[in-house]
This record gives C-alpha cells, sequence and structure tokens, in this order.
C-alpha cells in the first residue's frame, strides 16, 4: 500500500521501493499516537484510551512507547490512573528526536551511515546527499510535536 503524507515542505512517500527515504509504520502510527497525549506534558493518557481511538494493538503500542520511553520523549506513570505522558512540553520535542526514536538514524543514502567505509567515497553524488540530509535533518529540527496536537 502507497503511502503519501507530508511534513512540513518534506514530502515522504512511505512503502515505496526506489525512493530515497522509507519510513516505516512505526513513524506513521508513532506520530499518530502521539497526537494523543496532552501537549502541556501534564496528563497522563493510558494505552487502553489510545488502542480504542486508533485502533491499534496494544502489544504494537506496547513496543512504540517502549521506543519513546528509552528516547525520554515520553515518560511511563504507573498506578490507577497512570498512563504516558510527554516528558516535555510538546513545543520542545522536535519531529527528528521523534522519528529517530521510532526508525533508528535518519539519512537519505546508505553511504551517510559509514562514510568512510563508503566504496564512493569519492563519488561526485555524495555532497548532494549530504545537502539532502543536512536539509532534511534541520527541517525535521524546526518542526515541533506542538504542530501535530492542535
Amino acid at each position: 500500500m502507497t503511502r503519501i503524507f507530508f511534513i512540513g515542505i518534506l514530502l515522504i512517500h512511505t512503502n515505496l521501493v526506489g525512493f530515497i527515504m522509507k519510513f516505516s509504520t512505526k513513524a506513521e502510527y508513532g506520530l499518530k499516537v502521539l497526537s494523543n497525549l496532552d501537549p502541556t506534558g501534564r496528563k497522563s493518557v493510558s494505552l487502553a484510551k489510545i488502542v480504542r481511538e486508533e485502533g491499534l494493538s496494544l502489544s504494537y503500542l506496547e513496543r512504540l512507547f517502549a521506543r519513546l520511553k528509552k528516547a525520554k520523549i515520553v515518560v511511563a506513570d504507573k498506578g490507577v490512573a497512570g498512563g504516558y505522558r510527554l516528558a516535555k512540553s510538546a513545543a520542545k520535542i522536535n519531529l527528528l528526536e521523534v522519528l529517530e526514536a521510532l526508525e533508528g538514524p535518519i539519512h537519505p543514502a546508505n553511504c551517510l551511515l559509514k562514510p568512510k567505509t563508503c566504496a564512493c567515497l569519492n563519488c561526485r553524488v555524495m555532497p548532494i546527499w549530504q545537502k539532502l540530509d543536512k536539509d532534511i535533518r534541520q527541517t525535521l529540527q524546526k518542526m515541533k510535536l506542538k504542530e501535530i496536537l492542535k
């Protein structure tokens, strides 16, 4: 299935072979489930409530929130009124940190992951990949989670 969605000026194609960047459903659903949380980070929301709202399985949500918790994007509150809440205000969380928590390092080309071992180290295309990488990272850093929590 093809999914296309906009994040600011970036057009991200998911589940398509042959495009530069490919985001999994972890990124798609991760951003979606975060939109259920209180933007101030003061109130917890139970996973059961998010399951009802989004129709995702509890086990899948647990895996997503474990990644987000490890990255210190969310914190877990225990007890009857427990659940998850943002670790800080949504205005202070950028989309790069969220997407990298869910997906791992984000780069438009594999050669940027290990440039010193890349066969195309002296390649004339490398500067293009580097610029694209820089622009994508800067764009995602500027975009805050609060933009999707409106």
